[in-house]
């Protein structure tokens, strides 16, 4: 019996954590100046079912099944994007995420972190922090910030081209950090 407690106390403590990502970011889908694109496991499986007759239709195919969550932040009211950058900071502190590069320079600031996968070319979470990157347009809008998360079984070999296809702003920086 008290191991049952014990067991349930922890999983109750634990819960909260495993949902941290989602729930830290999901308030900026009511901000009127923050545009969301979220796609589910259930996107990706349909994805996948549809098919495709070139080679290169297919392996996109394969690799968009095994992904989990997209999800894409992106405002350019300067308030908005401070706020993101300061729960960017908090979500890398307390996940398990080891940076895969960063740049800052004039143009901006990239960071790109990574969960550990199942080996060396796969993670089980791709995060993009984007930051007053003069490139990156929506709608002929300049982003202030775009916050990035992908997760699922991602081959860091193919996520580069992934993300072009899904034209997700920073797929230039990832598949330059992924050569």
């Amino acid at each position: 019996m008290k191991t049952k407690q014990i067991m349930l106390m922890l999983l109750l403590a634990v819960t909260p954590l495993m949902s941290f990502s989602q729930s830290l970011f999901e308030k900026y889908e009511d901000f009127d100046d923050v545009t969301t694109v979220v796609v589910t496991k259930s996107a990706f499986r349909l994805m996948g079912k549809i098919g495709g007759d070139s080679q290169e239709a297919k392996e996109y195919i394969n690799d968009v099944k095994s992904l989990d969550n997209l999800a894409v932040y992106t405002t350019s009211d300067a308030g908005i994007a401070a706020k993101m950058k300061a729960d960017v900071k908090k979500y890398l502190k307390s996940e398990n995420l080891s940076e895969l590069f960063r740049v800052k320079d004039k143009k901006g600031n990239v960071k790109i972190c990574v969960k550990e996968g199942r080996d060396d070319d796969h993670v089980k979470e791709l995060f993009m922090f984007i930051e007053n990157v003069d490139k990156v347009k929506i709608g002929g809008e300049e982003m202030k910030a775009v916050i990035v998360t992908l997760t699922g079984d991602i081959d860091l070999k193919r996520i580069g081209k992934i993300i072009d296809k899904m034209n997700i702003p920073g797929g230039s920086h990832l598949r330059e950090a992924t050569k």
